[in-house]
C-alpha cells in the first residue's frame, strides 16, 4: 500500500519549503510520498513518479529535489505521458512501473534507492515491441537536486569539458533572489550544489545517440534550469539523455541510472562548499581503467616509426626503455608506440592486429618488448585510428569506409570510417580483440587518435575497450573524458595552440587529478609534459627529455599520489599530509610540504618515493634534484630521520653511480648537487640491474648504451661517445686504423642482413668498412665520405650525416658470424650506431653480370627505401614516400577514380604521394657506387599521376671546400604515365665527388600527384670518353617577378669541385632579345681553388613593354683545367610582373610578384586545402561563402606591385570554416614597408573582421598572415572579397 508523509515529517518539509519547494502557499502538497532512509540520509520520494522530493542529512541540513514530479518520459525524442505504479519495497528502496497509453507494449521499471549518503535513480528493465522500439530516454525537469535563494549559501557549481586554456571551464553561481531565469535548460558535464550545511553532486551514465549536438564535449550530461518562485529563485538539476538502443545497433546498452551523493564537511575545514561535493563525487564515479597507474607513469615517451624507415625497431626500443629506467632509477614509463603496424604511423589503419611492422621486428619482437619492458617498469601502448582507414589495410573495404569522404592525406589518401556501422556490426570490436589476443598483456594502452565523435559512438566504443581490458588515451583532452588517462595535445606544448590543450576546469581536476594526465599547467599542481627524444615531431634531445622528467613530471606525479581535499588560490591540501603553497604566479615559487616538512622548493627537491611493486631497484628512496646545483639542507620525514647515514647515488644512463653518503643530523641532511643532475638517496646499498643490452637480438650492446666497448673487441683509437643530442655511439677516432668487432651467435640459417648506421666526420674522407664473416665467406660494404644528411625526422640521428650501411650475408652452418666495423688510418672520426641483424626470406641472388650494379624490386627491404635515402624535400620532416603494399582493388587504378597503381609489380612498390618540394630521395655510395669516368644507365618501371610533378636528377657530393656540398648536374622531367612504362636515363660519373641519382619535385613548392616506381636497375656501361666538368653554376634572380623597364639584380655563382686549382676563366649571362644584362662586378677570374666560388652581379632589365610571361636566363662559364677548356652552363626561369591595376580589382584577379605560404600554395578564390594547388574549398567565413578572395595559411605573405595607382584595400578576414576548433592567426596589410591595417588574434569561433587599409600612393602592398605566436597548425586564413580600389 502506498505510504504517506508522516505528519511530523510533512511539517518539517513545509518548514524548509525553499528546499523542496512544496510549501502550501505556492504548490499543493504531493498526493503521496515515500520516505527512504539510510544511516546518513532521509529521502522523500514521490509515489506517483520515480522522483526525489528532498534530502535530509543526519549531520543537519537539507537539499531539495523536484518541485512537482514529472508526468511524462521523452522516448526517442517525443514526450509520452506515463501511468505509474509506485511501491516502497523496504526502508531504502522504492520501485515503479511505468506504462504509456500511446505506446502499447512499452514498459519501464524503475527504482529509487538510498545507500549511505548516495541515492540512485535507475531504470531496471525496459520492455518494447517491434512497432515501438525504445531508443533514447530522457526526463526533462526530473530534478534530482535543487537549491533555492532562501537557503543560506546556496550555490550551483558546474564544469564543462573544454580544452581552451584561455578560458575557465567552471562556473560558480550564487542562487540569489535576482538570479536571471533561464528560457531553456543549460548543460554541463559536472554539477555540484551546496548550501552552508550540505553539498551534493550528480553522476549519470547519460549517453546521447548522436555524435554532436548535446553530446559534444559532454555538455548535455547534466541539465540545469533557473526558475522563479514566490520566495525568489530555484535551480534544479537533472540527468541528460540516455541511450538504450542506438540507431542501427542490434544490442541494448547499459540501463539508465543517475546517482546523487550528499556530503557534509567532507574535507574537515569547518565549512561546506563545492569541494565537499567534489570529494563525495569521487566515490560514485565509475572507475577508469588504469587510473591507479597514472601517478606511477612518470615518463611518457613515443617511439616513432614512419614511412617504412623503421627508425625504432622494437628491440631497440627495449634498450631505450632500459636506458630510461636506469637513468630514472626505475620510474614508471608509458611507451606509446606510434607506427607499430604495417609501414609505420598512419599506414594501414584500421588493422589493429594481424599487420605488424615487420621492418621494426614484427609481432615476436613487439611481444618481447612488452614482456621484457614490464620488468623495467614500462607499460606499453599503441597509436590507433578509429576514424580513418587506409586502402592498403587488410581490413579496408567499402563497408568500413565511405569512399566519398576523404580524410587525412599524407602518406596515402585515407577515407572516413562509417563509425556507426563499424561499431554496430562489432567489426571494430573484433579488430581490437585480435590485437589484445595477439599481443602481450602488458601492451594494454590505446592512444585513439583523431577521434571526433561523441555520444553513443564514443561511449559504446569505450565500453567495449574497457571490457577487453584496455586503458585509453586520446589526442584531445575533451574526448573520452570519463575514460582517457592521457591526452596528447594536453601534454605536448608544440601541439594545438592555447585553445586546444588540457582541460580548463579546476573542478574536474579537483576530482580527477590523480586519475589522468589531461591538464593545463598550474602553479600549484604543475602538469605533465612530453618532451621527446625518439623522433616524434622531430624531437631528439635526450638531455631535454630528462630535464623535463626532473623539472616537471616527477613533482607533478608526486602530487597525483593523494587526492585533493582543499584548493584555494595559493594553497592545496591533499590527503596523506601533503600541502602545496605558492603565492607567486609560476611553479618557480612553489613549495611542497610532506607532514609539515619542506620537500620541494621551486626547482629543488628531496621527494620521498616508494617504488612501484616489482620496480628495479625497489623499495623506498628519496629523489634529489637541484636545477641550479649547490648545497641545500632538508628536514627528513620521520621514517627517514632515524637513519644515521643515507647513501647517495648519481643517476646516469648506466644506472646508479655512487656519490658517497651523507650523515643524518637532527633529522636533517645536507646535499651538494651538480646543476640539473638527479640523485637518489637510500638507506641500504643496491646496484642497478644488469641491462642485457640487445636482449632478443643477436648483437650484444648494439646501440653502445653500456657507455663502454666491453661487449666488443676494440682495436686502435676506439671508444664510445655521445652525439650533440645525447645519443650513445661508438667512435673510431682520427689517426691510426681502428675497429670494433663482435662474434654473433644463434643466427638463423640462410640469408641475413647486417645494418649499421655510420657517419664519417663531415668534410673528411676516410674509408669505413663493415665486414661480416660467416661460413668461411666474407661480405663487405663501405663508405668513404658522409655527405647525405639524415633528414628523417623520426630518427634521433636526424640532422647528422649518419646513414645506414647494409651487408647481406649467408649464415654458415654453425649459426655464427663475426662483425667488424673498421676505419682506415686518416683524419676525421667515424661514428657508429645501431648494429642490427635481420633474417631475410630470400637467399642471395646469383652474381649478376658485371654491368648490373643495383637491382631492387622492393619485395624484401629490411628497412628504409633501399637503395634510396630521404632527400631534402620538406627538410627534416616526415616524408610522404613509403613502401606501398598491394591490396586490390583499393590500392590500384580504377578504384574510386584512382588514376595510377600504388603497386606496379609484385606486392610492393616505392610510392611518393604529393611529396614536399625538393629532392625526394637519392642513392648514396653504399647503395649505388658510381665509378668516375664510367657511363651508367639507370632505369625503372613507373606510373606517374600528373605531368610536371617529378624529375629524375643526377648529382654529386663534394667535400672539396671542407664541408659536404650536394650538387645537381642534370634533371629530366618524368611525364604523366597512367600505364606502366620504363624510364631510362644515362649519365657519365665525373671525378668531382660521389655521384648519385634520385627523384625530386619539379616545383619547389611540392608535387600534387603520385609516382610509384619498381624494378629499379643500374647498369655500368663502361668507361666514357669525356668526363664532365667538376663545377657548378647557379643563377639567382630572387623571389620576385621582374618589373618591366626596371633593373633587377641577378647573381651568377661558379663553384669549382675540381681536384686542384683551375686556370683562368670567365662567366657570361645570356638574356632574351630586347633585354639588357650588365655585369657590375668582374666576370673574369684568374683561378679557383677546390670548393671556392666566383660570383658575378648583373643588372638585368626587361623592356618597358614586356608582357607578363616566363623568360629564360642562361649563364655560361668557361675555365682552363690541366690545359683543357671546360664549360658549364645553367639556365633559370624568371617571370615578368603583370601591369599594375588601373581600376578596382580583386586581389585574386591580379598577379602578385611574390608569395609565400605556410601550407601549400596561396589559392585564388578558394581556401587552402592540402599541400597541392587547386585542392581547396569555397572560401567560407562564419557560414558565409565568398566567390572571390585569397586562401592562405600562416605564415603567409602575398606581395603586389601597384605603382602608386591605388588608394585603399578592403577584405573580410578570418579563419576559414574548414577549421572548426583550431587555428589562430593575425592579419596585416603592409604598404611600402609600413603596417597600415591589422587585426588582433582570430580563431575559428571569431566573428568575421572587415579590414580597410589606406594604401594611397604605395608601390608595393603585402598581405601578411601571422600565426599569433603559437605555431601555424590549422591556420587556414582567408582574405575574402579582397579588393584593391584604384583610380581610373
Amino acid at each position: 500500500m502506498p505510504k504517506r508523509f508522516p505528519t511530523a515529517l510533512l511539517a518539517s518539509v513545509t518548514a524548509f519549503a525553499g528546499v523542496v519547494a512544496i510549501a502550501p502557499e505556492s504548490h499543493a502538497a504531493p498526493t503521496g510520498a515515500f520516505t527512504l532512509t539510510s544511516p546518513m540520509l532521509s529521502v522523500q520520494v514521490a509515489e506517483d513518479f520515480p522522483a526525489v522530493l528532498g534530502y535530509r542529512h543526519t549531520a543537519g541540513g537539507e537539499i531539495g529535489g523536484a518541485t512537482i514530479p514529472p508526468t511524462s518520459v521523452r522516448i526517442n525524442g517525443t514526450a509520452h505521458t506515463a501511468t505509474v505504479t509506485g511501491e516502497q519495497v523496504d526502508a531504502d528502496t522504492a520501485t515503479y512501473h511505468l506504462t504509456f497509453a500511446d505506446l502499447p507494449g512499452v514498459e519501464l521499471d524503475a527504482k529509487l534507492e538510498v545507500a549511505g549518503d548516495v541515492v540512485t535513480f535507475a531504470i531496471t528493465d525496459v520492455k518494447d515491441t517491434v512497432e515501438h522500439r525504445v531508443g533514447t530516454l530522457d526526463i526533462p525537469g526530473h530534478d534530482l537536486l535543487s537549491v533555492s535563494s532562501d537557503q543560506a549559501g546556496a550555490t550551483v557549481s558546474t564544469a564543462v569539458v573544454s580544452a581552451d586554456r584561455t578560458k575557465n571551464g567552471d562556473t560558480h553561481t550564487e542562487v540569489t533572489t535576482d538570479l536571471a531565469t533561464t528560457e531553456k535548460p543549460v548543460g554541463s558535464a559536472y554539477a555540484i550544489v551546496d548550501t552552508d550545511r550540505l553539498a551534493a553532486a550528480i553522476e549519470t551514465n547519460s549517453v546521447y545517440d548522436q555524435s554532436g549536438g548535446d553530446s559534444t564535449n559532454e555538455r548535455g550530461r547534466i541539465w540545469r534550469s533557473v526558475s522563479a518562485t514566490d520566495n525568489g529563485r530555484r535551480v534544479g538539476l537533472w540527468s541528460g539523455q540516455w541511450t538504450y538502443r542506438a540507431t542501427g545497433s542490434p544490442y541494448a546498452e547499459e540501463l539508465p541510472w543517475a546517482k546523487v551523493t550528499i556530503a557534509h564537511d567532507a574535507n574537515g575545514d569547518q565549512a561546506v562548499d563545492w569541494q565537499d561535493g567534489a570529494i563525495a563525487l569521487r566515490d560514485i564515479q565509475r572507475p577508469m581503467n588504469g587510473a591507479e597507474e597514472t601517478p606511477e607513469r612518470v615518463v611518457t615517451h613515443i617511439p616513432f616509426n614512419f614511412a617504412s624507415q623503421a627508425t625504432h625497431p622494437f628491440l631497440r626500443t627495449l634498450d631505450d626503455v632500459k636506458r630510461v629506467s636506469l637513468a630514472t632509477d626505475g620510474l614508471g614509463q608509458l611507451a606509446v608506440l606510434k607506427g607499430y603496424g604495417s609501414e609505420g604511423h598512419d599506414s594501414a589503419h584500421p588493422d589493429y592486429g594481424g599487420n605488424y611492422n615487420t621492418r621494426a621486428g614484427g609481432l615476436d619482437d613487439l611481444n618481447t618488448l612488452a614482456r621484457e619492458g614490464e620488468k623495467w617498469g614500462a607499460d606499453f601502448g599503441v597509436h590507433v585510428n578509429a576514424t580513418e582507414a587506409y586502402p592498403e589495410a587488410k581490413t579496408f573495404n567499402e563497408t568500413v569506409v565511405n569512399e566519398g569522404s576523404p580524410g587525412w592525406d599524407w602518406i596515402d589518401q585515407s577515407y572516413y570510417i562509417d563509425q556507426r556501422t563499424d561499431l554496430a556490426t562489432r567489426n571494430i570490436v573484433d579488430r581490437f580483440a585480435r590485437l589484445r589476443r595477439e599481443t602481450h598483456p602488458n601492451l594494454d594502452f590505446l592512444y585513439i587518435d583523431v577521434y571526433y565523435s561523441f555520444g553513443w559512438l564514443q561511449e559504446r566504443l569505450a565500453r567495449e575497450l574497457r571490457g577487453q581490458g584496455w586503458n585509453i588515451g586520446t589526442e584531445w583532452s575533451y574526448h573520452f573524458e570519463e575514460d582517457a588517462l592521457w591526452s596528447h595535445w594536453a601534454n605536448d606544448e608544440s601541439y594545438g595552440g592555447a585553445t586546444n590543450k588540457g582541460l580548463n576546469s579546476q573542478m574536474i581536476r579537483f576530482v580527477r587529478n590523480g586519475q589522468k594526465d589531461t591538464w593545463n599547467p598550474d602553479k600549484l599542481l604543475g602538469h605533465t609534459e612530453i618532451v621527446e627524444f625518439e623522433g616524434w615531431t622531430g624531437e631528439n634531445d635526450i638531455d631535454a627529455f630528462y630535464d623535463n622528467i626532473w623539472r616537471r613530471n616527477l613533482p607533478t606525479k608526486y602530487l597525483q599520489k593523494n587526492p585533493i581535499l582543499r584548493w584555494s588560490p595559493d594553497e592545496i591540501v591533499q590527503d596523506g599530509g601533503v600541502r602545496v603553497v605558492n603565492s607567486g604566479k609560476t611553479e618557480a615559487t612553489r613549495k611542497i610540504y610532506q607532514d609539515g616538512d619542506l620537500v620541494l622548493d621551486g626547482d629543488a627537491y628531496l621527494l620521498p618515493w616508494e617504488a612501484k611493486a616489482g620496480a628495479r631497484p625497489g623499495g623506498a628512496k628519496l629523489y634529489h634534484y637541484n636545477a641550479d646545483g649547490g648545497s641545500t639542507t632538508w628536514n627528513l620525514a620521520r621514517a627517514w630521520s632515524r637513519s644515521e647515514r643515507l647513501r647517495v647515488y648519481e643517476l646516469t644512463e648506466q644506472g646508479r653511480v655512487e656519490a658517497g653518503s651523507v650523515p643524518v643530523r637532527g633529522g636533517k641532511v645536507t646535499l651538494d648537487a651538480k646543476a640539473g643532475t638527479a640523485y637518489v638517496l637510500t638507506e641500504s646499498s643496491d646496484t642497478s640491474p644488469d641491462a642485457r643490452w640487445g636482449q632478443g637480438s643477436h648483437v650484444v650492446d648494439p646501440g653502445f648504451n653500456a657507455g663502454d666497448l666491453d661487449a666488443w673487441r676494440p682495436s686502435g683509437p676506439a671508444t664510445t661517445g655521445r652525439t650533440s643530442t645525447g645519443q650513445q655511439v661508438a667512435v673510431l677516432g682520427a689517426g691510426e686504423q681502428a675497429s670494433i668487432s663482435q662474434r654473433l651467435h644463434g643466427l638463423k640459417g640462410g640469408r641475413n642482413a647486417l645494418g649499421v648506421w655510420v657517419e664519417v666526420e663531415p668534410g673528411h674522407s676516410r674509408a669505413a668498412t663493415v665486414t661480416v664473416t660467416s661460413g668461411k665467406k666474407t661480405y663487405t660494404n663501405h663508405v668513404e665520405r658522409s655527405t647525405a644528411k639524415n633528414l628523417v625526422a623520426a630518427d634521433e640521428l636526424h640532422s647528422t650525416y649518419f646513414q645506414r650501411v647494409e651487408v647481406p650475408f649467408d649464415v654458415g652452418r654453425d649459426g655464427t658470424a663475426t662483425v667488424e666495423i673498421s676505419a682506415e688510418a686518416g683524419s676525421g672520426a667515424v661514428r657508429i650506431d645501431d648494429v642490427r641483424v635481420v633474417a631475410r626470406g630470400r637467399g642471395l641472388r646469383a652474381a649478376p653480370e658485371a654491368k648490373i650494379i643495383v637491382e631492387e624490386d622492393f619485395e624484401e627491404v629490411v628497412q628504409g627505401w633501399s637503395p634510396f635515402v630521404k632527400g631534402t624535400s620538406g627538410g627534416v620532416t616526415d616524408p610522404r614516400t613509403h613502401l606501398a603494399e598491394r591490396h586490390e582493388p583499393f590500392t590500384q587504378s580504377g578504384w574510386n577514380g584512382k588514376v595510377t597503381d600504388d603497386v606496379i609489380r609484385g606486392d610492393w612498390s616505392l610510392k611518393s604521394h604529393a611529396e614536399n618540394g625538393g629532392l625526394v630521395y637519392r642513392t648514396v655510395p653504399q647503395t649505388a657506387r658510381f665509378e668516375p669516368g664510367h657511363r651508367y644507365r639507370v632505369s625503372f618501371d613507373h606510373q606517374t599521376e600528373r605531368a610536371d610533378d617529378y624529375e629524375w636528377v643526377t648529382g654529386y657530393d663534394s667535400v672539396a671546400s671542407g664541408d659536404p656540398r650536394t650538387v645537381e648536374v642534370g634533371a629530366r622531367p618524368i611525364g604523366k604515365q597512367v600505364e606502366t612504362a620504363r624510364f631510362s636515363e644515362e649519365f657519365v660519373a665525373g671525378g668531382c665527388g660521389d655521384y648519385w641519382v634520385g627523384l625530386r619535385t619539379a616545383d619547389d613548392n611540392g608535387a600534387n600527384g603520385d609516382i610509384s616506381i619498381d624494378d629499379f636497375t643500374v647498369e655500368d656501361l663502361g668507361a666514357a670518353a669525356d668526363p664532365p666538368a667538376c663545377a657548378t653554376l647557379a643563377v639567382d634572380a630572387g623571389d620576385e617577378k621582374l618589373l618591366p623597364g626596371a633593373a633587377a639584380e641577378v647573381t651568377t655563382t661558379l663553384t669549382s669541385d675540381e681536384a686542384s686549382e683551375t686556370g683562368a676563366g670567365t662567366v657570361g649571362l645570356e638574356v632574351p632579345e630586347g633585354w639588357t644584362a650588365d655585369a657590375t662586378t668582374p666576370a673574369a677570374f684568374d683561378s679557383l681553388a677546390p670548393g671556392k666560388s666566383h660570383s658575378v652581379t648583373w643588372k638585368v632589365t626587361p623592356p618597358a613593354d614586356a608582357a607578363e610571361s616566363s623568360h629564360q636566363l642562361t649563364a655560361s662559364a668557361t675555365y682552363d683545367f690541366g690545359g683543357e677548356t671546360r664549360t658549364v652552363t645553367r639556365s633559370a626561369t624568371v617571370q615578368t610582373a603583370p601591369p599594375p591595376p588601373a581600376a578596382d580589382t580583386y586581389a585574386s584577379d591580379l598577379g602578385w610578384i611574390s608569395a609565400t605560404n605556410g601550407w601549400g600554395p596561396v589559392e585564388r578564390d578558394t581556401s587552402v586545402g592540402e599541400n597541392g594547388a587547386g585542392d581547396g574549398r569555397p572560401i567560407t567565413l562564419a557560414g558565409k561563402v565568398y566567390a572571390k578572395g585569397l586562401g592562405t595559411h600562416a605564415v603567409s605573405k602575398v606581395r603586389y606591385y601597384l605603382a602608386g595607382n591605388c588608394n585603399s584595400f578592403t577584405a573580410d578576414v578570418g579563419v576559414d570554416d574548414a577549421q572548426t576548433s583550431r587555428g589562430s592567426v593575425r592579419f596585416s596589410v603592409v604598404a611600402d614597408g609600413t603596417t597600415v591595417a591589422e587585426t588582433g588574434t582570430l580563431g575559428p569561433a571569431s566573428a568575421t573582421v572587415p579590414i580597410t587599409a589606406d594604401i594611397t600612393g604605395a608601390d608595393y602592398v603585402d598581405l601578411v598572415v601571422g600565426d599569433a605566436g603559437d605555431g601555424n597548425g590549422n591556420d587556414h586564413a582567408d582574405w575574402a572579397d579582397a579588393t584593391f580600389h584604384c583610380a581610373d
